[in-house]
């Protein structure tokens, strides 16, 4: 199913969720080793020789940037963005701080995540690492989702911030009605809620789950977003809101105010002219044993991969896994982000802070939350994949890994299309697949959301400026 709009503006949005408008069947399976070749020939000849296809754009075609969340409300905060003329960091950040007022359950102000970043521009893959840990007492983590976001919008973004923290600020305030993700979340993890917070009578009212569609504004959140939006990241680690949030969360404020996201590079597994590109993070389950498990299984029979992968990242069995939430861009300009966030628990610690609308996050130990990961063609400058691994209910602490290679694998070892590539197994995987044929160079991309989860992914299309 797609949707169309259309507005004053003359830019053309088409959302679309599950098996909706596909791009044309794969060409004929070839050897990688001959599709690595025929690649590098078009991409090569095409930056040295003049009157060569252009390898990127149909000259005549539909700019097209797409985008995918694990909750419908971000995502389709996202394609505003994205149809107002934005980027990849733009949309990224959108998404992120509409996370946290559509789906506090794995996302808040005081949580975080980690980013894998590629700058078409500047051919570079980057880490940037915001993830919640122990700062405080009762185990209350370092807030690390503003400041990181604001970096990944800074370098890859070109709107003002203010313009990117209102949509979530308007979510909180207006609530257009719980998701079914919200709802499935409070369900299952609602009881970590105490009983006589705010947050839980605001969410479980007369102790009940709402239903879908349910109105449930946020004022106190609105609030602390509107100073936010007004006064710049920084309000939130230095002056009165960040000693309210010092205080409630146990923190020394001086370490608030000088805290930073770390920025690196990242785990890659060369795959001749392209790479998979992996979070450098210290966390178990993360880059270095995502590198280990996609060695392990690469070259096996499709069949085969998904026992490897699991054994490989310590993923047999089932356990208590912490719930994440991702969020993937791939814009007009070809650049790629891909961004898992958490809480460190389901609604964090539990505990919200007064008079800001926030729960405290809880530090985190593990990736396996969640696993974003981006193919990247760093000759020509493209992203060709951007998917997130999240974690699910029982599925066991790796399940967000194992989900990102269960797709990422087909989507880069044989170019298979999204809506080829079967989504099953632990975790759940929302993602950006994208072709190129061998004979012309051009792109077609597909995003896609797990059919059991509650996200939500779309395609934005705009005319092409005129000369």
């Amino acid at each position: 199913m797609a949707t169309t709009e259309t507005s004053l503006l003359g830019l053309r949005t088409v959302t679309t969720s599950g098996s909706s408008e596909r791009t044309p069947a794969r060409p004929r399976r070839q050897s990688r080793q001959r599709i690595w070749r025929r690649w590098g020939a078009i991409a090569i000849a095409a930056s040295l020789l003049p009157g060569c296809v252009n390898t990127k754009f149909k000259t005549d075609a539909l700019i097209q940037s797409f985008a995918a969340a694990s909750e419908p409300r971000a995502a389709s905060i996202g394609r505003e963005v994205l149809a107002q003329g934005g980027r990849a960091g733009d949309a990224a950040a959108a998404m992120g701080l509409a996370l946290a007022a559509s789906l506090p359950s794995r996302v808040g102000l005081t949580g975080g995540g980690v980013c894998v970043t590629f700058d078409a521009a500047k051919k570079e893959a980057r880490t940037v690492d915001f993830l919640p840990r122990a700062a405080g007492t009762g185990g209350a983590a370092m807030p690390g989702l503003l400041r990181g976001l604001y970096i990944v919008q800074a370098s890859l973004g070109v709107q003002r911030w203010e313009q990117l923290v209102a949509p979530a600020e308007q979510l909180a305030q207006f609530s257009p009605g719980v998701s079914r993700a919200l709802v499935q979340d409070l369900g299952a993890f609602g009881s970590r809620l105490p009983a006589d917070s705010e947050m839980r009578r605001r969410f479980l009212p007369n102790g009940a789950v709402p239903a879908v569609g349910t109105a449930i504004s946020q004022p106190e959140l609105a609030g602390t977003l509107s100073v936010i939006r007004r006064n710049g990241v920084g309000a939130f680690y230095g002056g009165p809101l960040a000693a309210t949030v010092a205080q409630g969360l146990g923190l020394d404020p001086a370490a608030l105010r000088a805290y930073q996201p770390r920025v690196a590079g990242t785990r890659s597994v060369p795959l001749g002219i392209v790479s998979m590109q992996f979070a450098d993070t210290d966390l178990p389950e993360s880059g270095a044993a995502l590198v280990q498990a996609w060695n392990a299984a690469a070259d096996l029979p499709p069949a085969q991969r998904a026992a490897r992968v699991a054994t490989a990242l310590g993923a047999t069995g089932s356990g208590s896994a912490v719930p994440g939430a991702g969020l993937m861009v791939i814009d007009q300009d070809q650049n790629g982000i891909a961004c898992a966030l958490t809480q460190g628990a389901p609604f964090g610690t539990g505990r919200g802070i007064p008079g800001t609308g926030l729960l405290g996050a809880q530090a985190v130990t593990s990736g396996g939350f969640g696993a974003p990961g981006l193919v990247t063609n760093a000759i020509v400058g493209r992203t060709l994949f951007a998917g997130v691994g999240e974690a699910a209910g029982n599925d066991g602490p790796a399940a967000g890994p194992a989900a990102l290679l269960s797709v990422a694998m087909p989507a880069a070892l044989e170019w298979q299309t999204a809506e080829s590539i079967p989504v099953s197994g632990p975790g759940r995987v929302n993602f950006v697949a994208c072709q190129v044929s061998t004979e012309t160079g051009l792109r077609a991309c597909q995003p896609a959301t797990d059919p059991r989860g509650g996200g939500l992914a779309v395609t934005v299309e705009t005319e092409r400026p005129r000369e």
